[in-house]
Parts: C-alpha cells; structure tokens; sequence
C-alpha cells in the first residue's frame, strides 16, 4: 500500500517535471542557485552527493559524484566473498560520509538502444505511458521487457511536436547488476547510461524498482529549514500584528487629540464670541451715556416749573412726557443739552384744564458725550 502510494506521488513528480511549469520551475531554481555565493553552492551540491556504481568485466567500480565531479572511490573483484565485500563497502561509505546516500547503477552505452522519436506534443503529459504503448513500434521489445527512459530535444509548438531520444535496455542484464549491487548492501536507486564517458541524467528503472534512501541529515536539514521557514512566517506575522496594533494605538491617540482640538476650537469660538460681544457691548456702552447720566442730565436741564409723568430711555433715544408752564422752551434747553440732539415734539401740546399746565411728548437722541 505504501509503495503503491509512493509509486504515485513519484508519477506525479514526473509530470510535474515535464510540464511546462515544472521545466520554468527548474529554470528558476536553477537560476537563483547561480546567484548564490560559491561556498553555499558548494555546500548544497555537497549535500546531494550520490553514489556510483559499475559493472564491468567482473569487476564492481564505485564512484562518488557531486554536481558534475565524479571521483573514484574503490575497485571491487565480483569474485570476492559477499559478506565481506558487504563489510568493506559498508566501512567505505560510513568513512566518506556516503552511507545514507543514493546509489546509481551506471549501464554502458553498448547495452542500451538509443532511438529519436516523434510524438504528438499532447502526449507530453503522459509520455512514459505513451513510450510504453508504442515500444513494440520503435524497438524490437516489448515495454514488458525492456527498462527505458527518454531526453526531451525539441518541443515544436508549431507542427505540435514533440521530438525526444529514448533510451532502452533489455530487462535481464539490468535486473542482473541491480541484483548484484542489491547483494553487496548498494540497493540502487536508479539505473542510468554512461554517454560519452558521464552519466546520461537518465533513471531507466521503473518507479516501483527504484530504492528510497532515508537521509536523516537531509530530513532533519528539511525539517530545521521547515522550522526555520515557520518561525520566520510567525515573527513576520507578529510584525504585521504589533504594527497594526501600534496604527491602531496611534490612530486611537489621533482620534482623542482631534476631539480635544476639536472640544479646544470650540471653547475658543465661544470665549472669541463671547469677547466680541463684550466688546461689542462695551462699544455701545462707550457709545451711549449711561441711565443714571440721561436722568441726572435731563434734571438739570428742566427748569422748576415742568415736572415728568414718564421718562423712556432706550437705543439711544430718550422721551419724556409730562406737564410745563411753556412747552415750547423745552425743545431749545434739551437742543442746549450736550447730552441731546434732535430734540422734538411727538405730537402737539395741549393744556391740562386742572393744572392749566400744557401736556407735552418730546422725544431727542442721546449723543456719546456727557455734559
């Protein structure tokens, strides 16, 4: 059940891979590693080392490869006795640091057929599948009885073309070396082809025939950098926090200041209000002689024989009423008055039969400057 799930999420590891956002994918991390200072390159390339093997005329050749190096390790009769070729390659791996690191089986290139092929770009998807439905066309095997694996060369958009070399090999001498290296303790984890000297870059093993190496450096490496990756997203997250609630104190403290400005303005406006009714007031007050002055003025003024039944002052303008032995004298003594203007009568006069005094209503405009 495991190894059937494993089988699948390696399928679509594969598709990933050949679709077209997996290919930028690659570009992309590809480019940000060659913007990384040297000494870190090293250290990741040292971290994906593998181990390489070979079977050649009787004779098991191991290499160990990191990036494009490849160096050699040890030469190893097939001969020798199994439980101690297991041993010393178990102490050889253990004193390089290669012990928890993926073994590849590297054919040569007379054992495998290379062939161009041409497919329908649509079948990019699935084209192990599509390589397995047609092997019996392009080669003289069956899919059942041959390890294969293919190099994409062109993608023609165009005619909608897919054009990608293929690469076979009859199942028995593979599964032959795989079974080899399986009992020496180097179960590989691929099988590929020496092209031109080098490994291909190919895995002609099915998925179900591939070993899984558990590296716990590598895991406990991912692990610490998950770790890492979550404590920077909390502390990031924090950040946002704390800043949203520093905008929220702030704005808070914003907002009390406005009402206190705003409260502040108001209290201003009235006591400017309020100033400029005071001195509105006194302006008129300035302006206009005080009541007790108009009385004490139109006092003086009067003469013995005119006494006042009513005496009115308002928005500067004073009236008496009342009765005087000569009416028409009082409109020239309040005109001599500093105090009054525009002396007048309110009607005319008249003579009170009782007091055989005339009845008079004069009115004057108070003036700003006392007598």
């Amino acid at each position: 059940m495991a190894s059937a799930f494993h089988n699948q999420l390696e399928s679509w590891r594969l598709r990933a891979q050949a679709s077209p956002a997996g290919q930028f994918f690659h570009w992309w991390v590809a480019e940000l590693k060659a913007m990384l200072p040297e000494s870190l390159r090293e250290r990741m390339q040292h971290a994906q080392r593998r181990v390489v093997a070979r079977l050649e005329e009787g004779e098991l050749e191991l290499y160990w490869q990191e990036g494009e190096a490849l160096q050699q390790l040890e030469v190893f009769a097939l001969d020798q006795d199994l439980r101690v070729q297991r041993h010393q390659i178990r102490d050889l791996l253990a004193g390089r640091e290669l012990d928890e690191s993926p073994c590849e089986l590297v054919l040569p290139e007379d054992l495998v057929l290379r062939k161009e092929v041409t497919l329908p770009l649509a079948a990019e998807a699935n084209l192990r599948q599509a390589l397995a439905f047609e092997m019996d066309r392009h080669t003289p095997f069956r899919a059942q009885d041959v390890h294969f694996d293919y190099r994409v060369i062109q993608r023609d958009k165009e005619r909608s073309q897919l054009r990608l070399e293929l690469v076979a090999a009859p199942t028995g001498p593979v599964d032959e070396q795989v079974a080899a290296l399986a009992a020496r303790g180097l179960p590989p984890s691929g099988a590929d082809v020496a092209l031109d000297g080098k490994p291909a870059g190919l895995n002609l093993l099915p998925l179900e025939r591939r070993h899984r190496v558990s590296n716990r450096r590598t895991r406990m490496n991912l692990l610490l950098g998950a770790v890492t990756l979550l404590l920077l997203a909390l502390v990031m997250a924090q950040s946002l926090w704390l800043r949203e609630a520093q905008i929220e104190d702030v704005n808070a403290a914003i907002e009390d200041v406005r009402v206190e400005a705003l409260r502040v303005s108001n209290i201003r406006t009235q006591i400017e209000d309020a100033s400029e009714a005071a001195g509105f007031m006194f302006l008129r007050r300035a302006e206009t002689p005080s009541t007790v002055a108009v009385l004490a003025e139109v006092t003086r003024i009067l003469p013995d024989d005119t006494y006042l039944d009513r005496l009115r002052v308002w928005d500067g303008n004073v009236q008496m009423q009342g009765k005087s032995d000569n009416a028409q004298q009082l409109i020239e003594l309040v005109n001599l008055s500093p105090l009054f203007e525009g002396a007048g009568f309110r009607g005319s006069t008249r003579l009170d039969g009782r007091t055989q005094k005339e009845v008079f209503d004069l009115s004057a405009d108070v003036t700003a400057e006392e007598g």
